[in-house]
């Protein structure tokens, strides 16, 4: 059966999603959660709140590879692999429900649509990690900033949370600069020039698109790689 993205579960789909999610723990802000060596054979669903999985080089510097949403799994490879070496870490206080690999293949056995929207899920992380590639390659500094701003903010349509005029957003100059492949003077120099041309303002944890067009345009933003599944996936498991 096809997934659309309006996708409603059924009432014993719904009851097999929140018994999978039944057990929840809050961390703080800004702590780093889990280790790599901490969460082998281990899944986690972003219930609340906003982190990131990062890689720290042995030069002192971080890599944020992905910021994680409500909705978001983390750690999906371990159901096949020792991991990737990757932390999470949360930006803001943040709920999280631990899962076995084992119940959440017992699940998608029994209620495939479920597993489908996994499987959506899965890719789409995929499909952005390769277009953060792309960008870390070959795009300027600013069409970087403006790419991510406006991935994050149709990322946080798909679960409410964003508009076409803006969202809030509890990252720092710093946690850009991490993702980004820049320094935070240098994201700091790209969002003073994005404001003077027009097109959007960060200031106080809230991302406002003066010109949302002009910034698609800017930064050749195409969401097609971002899909309609993310929508599926945290439709479900954002609850």
């Amino acid at each position: 059966m096809k997934i659309g993205r309006y996708f409603a579960p059924s009432p014993s789909e719904t009851l097999a999603v929140t018994k999978l999610l039944a057990s929840r723990r809050r961390y703080a802000a800004r702590i780093e959660m889990l280790e790599d060596t901490e969460r082998h054979h281990r899944i986690f669903v972003l219930s609340d709140g906003w982190g990131y999985s990062f890689k720290d080089l042995p030069n002192g510097l971080r890599q944020i590879v992905d910021f994680v949403l409500p909705g978001d799994f983390f750690g999906l490879e371990s159901i096949f692999l020792n991991g990737t070496g990757l932390g999470f870490a949360s930006v803001t206080p943040v709920e999280t429900a631990p899962i076995s690999p084992q119940s959440l293949i017992a699940m998608s056995r029994q209620w495939p649509r479920l597993g489908g929207a996994i499987l959506w899920s899965v890719s789409l992380e995929s499909s952005i990690a390769g277009e953060r590639l792309i960008g870390l390659g070959r795009r300027s500094a600013a069409a970087r900033v403006a790419h991510l701003l406006l991935e994050l903010s149709v990322r946080l349509d798909f679960i409410g949370q964003g508009s076409p005029s803006g969202f809030l957003c509890p990252l720092t100059q710093h946690d850009l600069a991490n993702a980004l492949g820049l320094t935070a003077i240098h994201v700091n120099r790209v969002l003073r020039n994005l404001r003077q041309l027009g097109l959007v303002v960060f200031r106080n944890s809230e991302v406002e698109f003066l010109d949302r067009a002009g910034l698609v345009e800017f930064a050749h933003f195409d969401p097609a790689y971002l899909g309609q599944g993310r929508a599926i996936s945290r439709k479900i498991f954002n609850s």
